[in-house]
């Protein structure tokens, strides 16, 4: 399984961050890969919700069917997702206060069963998927502080 995480500082609150990014239809705003979800996606989801997203990662198109599993406000969030050739994500979400914003931190894990992609994810694919993080975590920086 391959795990990428990233802290990012933002100057905002908690709670507008959580409500800001548990709102997967949102995603396509500020991570590069995300492609879109179903509409009902556009609220801030509650554990046990399920939704469906189209991702272009690392040159690689796929469709997720996810389920949030936490989802305590301004706390912690997390969903897995499955594909249909049995690839799994993980997805969790950390946010903590500090004295005049919050810290972000993004946890992703994933599978990739078919074995041409396990091989192409140990050469290369994880260093894309890493960048597109970085570059994800950059755009919610620039989006809050933008709002300041």
């Amino acid at each position: 399984m391959t795990t990428i995480q990233l802290d990012q500082f933002i100057l905002a609150s908690t709670e507008a961050v959580y409500d800001y990014v548990t709102r997967p239809a949102r995603w396509k705003e500020w991570h590069p890969a995300s492609l879109g979800t179903q509409q009902h996606a556009d609220e801030s989801l509650a554990a046990g919700a399920r939704f469906e997203e189209d991702v272009l990662s690392a040159g690689i198109k796929r469709h997720l069917r996810w389920t949030v599993e936490q989802a305590e406000p301004g706390v912690r969030w997390a969903a897995s997702a499955v594909m249909d050739d049995g690839s799994t994500v993980q997805l969790q979400y950390r946010f903590e206060k500090r004295n005049t914003g919050m810290n972000f931190t993004r946890t992703l894990r994933y599978q990739v069963k078919p074995l041409h992609l396990r091989l192409v994810n140990a050469l290369f694919m994880w260093r894309r998927v890493q960048a597109e993080s970085r570059l994800a975590l950059s755009n919610l920086t620039r989006h809050f502080g933008a709002r300041r």
